[in-house]
């Protein structure tokens, strides 16, 4: 490969933003599981921490660059009231533009904004891009129980369309507490999550009204891109599913791009498949993913080499306007 190899989905946290935020995470069961040493995963967290350390895995990877984004599963203000959560926020935005600022070849920043009350993200997002120069837009796949297409948040999409920004929607979790029995937050539940997120802006008519936005999904977009020919039939059999797209949900599926990180490259040639190796970028979820990503497309069963290069580098390269 010629280019850098850039990930799409590297995490990172602010220390006060994680110890206010992580008693309310789905990765801590809401505070019954602390993040504490000694504890699975507490040693994976240096790397959110440091970028020094970060960046040492990065090298070790083979990786140039990397689209740094709060771990909002353990760091979302999901909970708190307006001027709490966009406190928190604020903070990990400026260490996010903190990080870009001492290391600008090595890391690309996204905000996060308190979607749930809506002045206060939009006072944020603000912030976020003409202060910090951030311009990509980190967002949970739902707030206040309300999916990204809801008209509640067209103001932000205007926001996105005005300033150029690119959208990256990484789910904080299903709350439910049934999906704490085995992980199944995780396991299943960030899968519906983006599948929920994704049919939220295609029928909510948010591809229709702003047909240039740059959304990418992370883990490859969850179980919609595999089995949207059901919705299709439901354009006939359900006219009501209909009223604000004109053309069968499949063809919305190249709207989005989507990230590498399906854990298996059967599920990403399948991906591949229904979207065209143009949509898809190169992610990580460090420092949670595989333990050779770049190694794994390249290995003899992976993606073939044409596909392999748009996703780890032309790709992420042109929607970063690298």
């Amino acid at each position: 490969m010629s280019s850098p190899v850039i990930d799409f989905h590297a995490h990172v946290l602010e220390p006060e933003a994680v110890k206010q935020c992580a008693p309310h995470s789905v990765a801590t069961g809401f505070g019954a599981r602390p993040i504490a040493p000694g504890t699975p995963g507490f040693q994976l967290l240096g790397g959110m921490l440091d970028p020094e350390i970060q960046i040492r895995d990065m090298d070790q990877k083979g990786i140039g660059r990397s689209v740094i984004s709060t771990a909002t599963v353990i760091q979302s203000t999901w909970w708190a009231e307006a001027a709490l959560a966009a406190e928190l926020d604020r903070r990990a935005n400026q260490r996010i533009a903190d990080w870009v600022k001492h290391y600008p070849t090595r890391f690309t920043g996204t905000f996060t904004i308190p979607m749930h009350h809506m002045e206060a993200a939009m006072k944020e997002l603000d912030y976020a891009v003409t202060k910090l120069d951030l311009r990509i837009a980190n967002v949970s796949s739902n707030a206040g129980g309300r999916y990204l297409g809801d008209p509640k948040f067209r103001e932000f999409w205007e926001a996105v369309v005005h300033h150029d920004l690119t959208v990256l929607i990484h789910p904080h979790g299903i709350a439910d507490p049934r999906f704490q029995k085995f992980a199944l937050w995780n396991g299943v539940g960030q899968p519906i999550e983006e599948t929920m997120a994704m049919t939220s802006l295609i029928y909510e008519g948010i591809f229709e009204t702003f047909p240039a936005v740059k959304v990418v999904i992370v883990h490859g977009g969850g179980y919609l891109p595999h089995y949207t020919r059901r919705l299709d039939r439901n354009f006939t059999m359900h006219p009501m599913s209909a009223q604000n797209i004109r053309k069968i949900p499949t063809e919305y599926l190249r709207c989005f791009y989507y990230d590498s990180c399906v854990y298996g490259n059967d599920v990403l040639k399948a991906l591949i498949q229904r979207v065209g190796a143009d949509r898809v970028v190169f992610g990580t979820d460090y420092p949670f993913g595989e333990d050779d990503p770049v190694g794994n497309l390249a290995a003899p069963e992976g993606i073939w080499a044409e596909a392999q290069n748009k996703i780890v580098c032309e790709t992420p390269a042109l929607i970063l306007g690298l």
